[in-house]
């Protein structure tokens, strides 16, 4: 009897076995499908990574790290990790406060006796609570001096000079702020006596293997002169040229990928997809910070006023909230639980990461261009780690791009009729009034060929035609009337945006102003 007892609980384990593997087998699939698909879409342009319980799943390339040479991406190429870069300062941070070194609660100032904002603590710079001014704090150094690439040296003196003072009283609001970043990683220095990126790489990068990955340091080990770096690429007038060109090259997106590109602490480090891969592993592994440390760093914040902060999903789309831990987004999402990790952008760049704790899945996603379908794909990549089904791929067209197109190089009468020709083919071509704004707003103030405000108009116009009852039509066609000197036929569209929108203060200011002239 016990033999035969053994025998069926001995079939019973076999058999779950048998359906794990093959549920697993099958959500593989899945996502070597989707992966295809994406792919022949060209919806991607850079690496994803995908890992359960530490054993990677897929690790996938796709397009150019350089479309100028056709470069292509693979998984050894290396990404600005923008963002993704607070949580290595989050856990310096939190290594020194287990060593004794700090306390969360230290003023700033006991560190930086030239900081002048005496209340705000390291808590609240990890926070992002500190009510600090962020990249505004440049824009007139960066004025004064174009070219100038501003690093940690230009933080506490700009913040002198600053007269606005701080936003809010220290830890009552959560806003999202760079600069505090760049002063932490300061205090780390002051308190190790090692330069930052020192510090990184001996217990860090080191610890976790990370062999790949490196601070960029201006003006000598920059990231900018990297070969194994990717490319930053944008579309400069993505509704009627889908070329790409460099994000540095564009004046538009000098500030933030240029001017602001030497500093440390609150991004600029350079790794890889297998990087953070290892570094996801070392870190929930216990090997850079005690396991009560990590569960400290995933705490929702909490505000002065004692309520947790909880804000709008940022790249995951769909159902869930979201809030801030120390250095680390934190997801509460229905279908998959709690997940943390980072996103992070530049003008050109996307990145990702996030670990599942309660299923323990890693998703390592980085994109040169920034696509548009970046959080589809983020979000898809979540679904399908935990048994859902992605997304829909859009696979259609947008109308704003066929009439933009047609329009810069056949005039508006061949922009008109190409547009009705495929307008009512829903299952191909979509309609967007964002887009269609967005394509005025390119030909009037980023194109310079000749007639390109005389586009504009015409863009500005069919939008309030085909979205009559949108306040923003009128008050975007309003705006391009204005910028050409139509000053009366302004006057008439911004009246009509107000009708529609009473509340509208930017609105009935600039007509206050037209009405003066």
């Amino acid at each position: 009897m016990r033999r035969l007892l053994l025998q069926t609980l001995f079939g019973i384990v076999i058999f779950n076995m048998t359906v794990k593997n093959t549920d697993a087998q099958n959500s593989n699939s899945k996502i070597e499908s989707y992966f295809n698909e994406i792919s022949k879409l060209n919806q991607l342009n850079g690496n994803i990574l995908l890992a359960r319980k530490g054993e990677v799943i897929a690790n996938k390339s796709f397009g150019y790290a350089d479309f100028a040479t056709h470069k292509p991406n693979t998984s050894g190429v290396h990404f600005n990790l923008c963002s993704i870069s607070k949580i290595f300062t989050s856990t310096a941070i939190l290594q020194l406060r287990d060593k004794g070194k700090l306390s969360l609660d230290d003023h700033v100032a006991k560190y930086l006796p030239d900081f002048q904002f005496a209340d705000i603590t390291i808590k609240q710079l990890l926070t992002h609570t500190s009510g600090l001014p962020d990249l505004e704090l440049f824009e007139d150094l960066v004025k004064q001096y174009p070219d100038t690439v501003i690093t940690n040296i230009n933080v506490i003196p700009e913040l002198k000079k600053w007269k606005q003072g701080l936003y809010f009283k220290p830890g009552n609001q959560y806003r999202y702020n760079n600069i505090g970043y760049d002063l932490l990683a300061m205090a780390i220095e002051k308190i190790t006596g090692s330069s930052f990126p020192v510090y990184l790489g001996k217990y860090i990068f080191k610890p976790a293997r990370m062999n790949e990955t490196y601070l960029s340091i201006y003006p000598n080990h920059y990231y900018f002169n990297d070969i194994t770096c990717v490319k930053m690429h944008i579309q400069s007038h993505p509704y009627y040229d889908t070329t790409y060109s460099y994000a540095d090259s564009s004046s538009r997106y000098k500030y933030t990928n240029y001017n602001f590109s030497g500093t440390q602490g609150n991004g600029n480090v350079i790794s890889t997809i297998g990087d953070i891969m290892k570094f996801d592993q070392a870190f929930f592994s216990g090997r850079l910070l005690k396991p009560s440390t990590l569960e400290e760093a995933f705490t929702p914040l909490k505000l002065n006023n004692g309520e947790t902060y909880y804000g709008r999903m940022d790249t995951y789309l769909g159902e869930g909230k979201m809030s801030y831990g120390l250095g680390w987004d934190i997801w509460e999402q229905p279908n998959s639980g709690k997940s943390v990790g980072h996103g992070g952008f530049m003008f050109g760049n996307a990145t990702f990461y996030a670990h599942n704790l309660k299923n323990k899945q890693t998703i390592i996603i980085f994109d040169n261009t920034a696509g548009s379908e970046f959080g589809r794909i983020v979000t898809s990549a979540n679904y399908l780690l935990n048994g859902d089904e992605p997304m829909e791929i859009r696979n259609s067209y947008s109308l704003a791009f066929v009439y933009g197109r047609t329009l810069v190089k056949q005039g508006p009468d061949a922009a008109a009729s190409a547009f009705n020709s495929v307008k009512s083919d829903t299952a191909h071509y979509y309609l967007s009034e964002w887009e269609f704004n967005q394509l005025g707003g390119n030909l009037l103030y980023r194109s310079s060929f000749e007639g390109h405000d005389r586009f504009a108009l015409e863009v500005f116009k069919i939008n309030t035609f085909l979205f009559p009852a949108s306040f923003n039509t009128y008050d975007s066609y309003a705006e391009g009337l204005r910028e050409t000197g139509k000053k009366q036929e302004a006057i008439i569209m911004y009246q009509k945006s107000i009708a529609l929108n009473p509340n509208s203060e930017e609105g009935k200011k600039n007509l206050e102003e037209l009405l003066k002239k």
